[in-house]
């Protein structure tokens, strides 16, 4: 699927499955090239939408979000569908 800036996407952490699902919206797109030994990466600077997910995951999970449009990275394989488009 394609993505633009301004979508809300759902996200699954690559952390782990024990984290929750969570939303944001995607910024700005990046793209690295693998370059030798090194493979690349292809993602998002990303804001974060709620925050009822937000207190969830710092209360529970210690991950230091405050409020939305706190900023953070998603990677491509962590985006699960898109849920709305700004």
């Amino acid at each position: 699927m394609t993505y633009k800036e301004g979508d809300v996407v759902l996200i699954r952490s690559m952390t782990g499955k024990a984290i929750p699902k969570f939303h944001v919206r995607l910024l700005e797109r990046r793209i690295q090239e693998s370059t030798g030994s090194w493979d690349g990466y292809k993602g998002w600077r990303a804001e974060m939408v709620y925050q009822s997910e937000i207190d969830v995951l710092r209360k529970r999970w210690s991950i230091p979000f405050k409020k939305p449009g706190d900023k953070t990275w998603v990677y491509d394989s962590e985006i699960i569908k898109k849920v709305a488009t700004t």
